[in-house]
């Protein structure tokens, strides 16, 4: 198999408990570390995961961030550009402009899927043609985003 570049947004690293996402997210991470897989976030996942008030959230997304292999993408003024983009060109407001950068970061970084349990503003079939679209029309590929499961159920 492949090993592939996966783009992991904030919503996945936080999807640990023992709810029906958290078990899957727990699988996910099992078969990523299996197969190797290169995992990447951006500085905006960093900033996510420690921007809590909670000291023992904050203690444990950094104990499970030690845990697993990833690099952080620098910051890159290209991927605020192509977010900002995005904002003009309809397919989020600027009130979700992170959740624009996670796919901007991606994008430019040229990761081959993007990974999200964000099913309202990122993982949405329409949102992803949106998406897709701008990034034709500034010159980029497209991209693959998919929710842990379907990922599973798709490798």
């Amino acid at each position: 198999m492949k090993k592939l570049k996966l783009y992991l947004d904030t919503s996945v690293i936080l999807m640990r408990d023992n709810s029906a996402r958290g078990i899957i997210t727990k699988e996910f991470f099992k078969n990523v570390s299996q197969n190797n897989h290169n995992l990447v976030i951006s500085e905006i996942v960093d900033y996510e995961i420690t921007d809590t008030k909670s000291v023992l959230q904050k203690e444990s997304n950094k104990y499970f961030m030690s845990t697993i292999e990833y690099s952080l993408l620098p910051y890159s003024k290209e991927s605020h550009n192509l977010a900002w983009n995005y904002v003009i060109d309809g397919v989020l407001t600027h009130n979700h402009i992170d959740d624009l950068l996670h796919v901007a970061y991606a994008t430019v970084n040229e990761c081959d899927v993007i990974v999200s349990w964000n099913r309202k503003h990122i993982a949405k079939h329409s949102k992803i043609q949106k998406l897709n679209l701008c990034n034709l029309k500034y010159n980029y590929r497209s991209v693959t985003i998919c929710t842990p499961e379907e990922f599973l159920t798709i490798k």
